[in-house]
């Protein structure tokens, strides 16, 4: 009988360490705020914010297909000087409780490493993930993203 009880008191512990209650999916309000903090950080040029919202192993598509890290884009921000910018037309789609995509159309003014006054617009598209308790992004592209189709 005390074999019972311990071996049923082993399954009752074993079994409720991976009772944690499943992660909500991003809200759409939560990945609009998510996207526009780091906007707001890249203007200011706080590094330790774009740094902790970038994922280690994140990337940066351009619109000719180059791509560039983490550390690369942390060294491109300082020389550019984000005058003003808006984000519009906003979609976001869960992709699962731990990632999501957002796209939305942007439109910059902005000085460039060259010293020249530039517009930027362009559709953009980012994909976050939930890494240690908070959201990351781990991809931004810059261009049309396109429904292909299912089969």
């Amino acid at each position: 009988m005390r074999t019972i009880v311990l071996v049923s008191l082993f399954v009752c512990v074993v079994s409720g360490q991976d009772a944690r209650p499943p992660s909500a999916p991003v809200t759409y309000n939560e990945a609009v705020a998510n996207e526009k903090k780091l906007f707001a950080a890249d203007q200011q040029h706080d590094m330790d914010t774009v740094k902790a919202i970038l994922a280690d192993d994140f990337v940066d598509i351009g619109r000719d297909g180059s791509s560039i890290g983490k550390e690369a884009l942390l060294k491109e921000i300082p020389s550019l000087k984000l005058l003003k910018y808006a984000q519009q037309n906003f979609r976001v789609t869960a992709l699962g409780p731990h990632a999501y995509s957002i796209s939305y159309d942007s439109d910059a003014m902005l000085i460039g490493a060259d010293g020249k006054e530039t517009r930027s617009q362009n559709p953009l598209n980012s994909v976050w993930i939930k890494r240690d308790g908070r959201w990351q992004m781990l991809l931004h592209c810059r261009g049309d993203a396109r429904d292909l189709g299912a089969r």
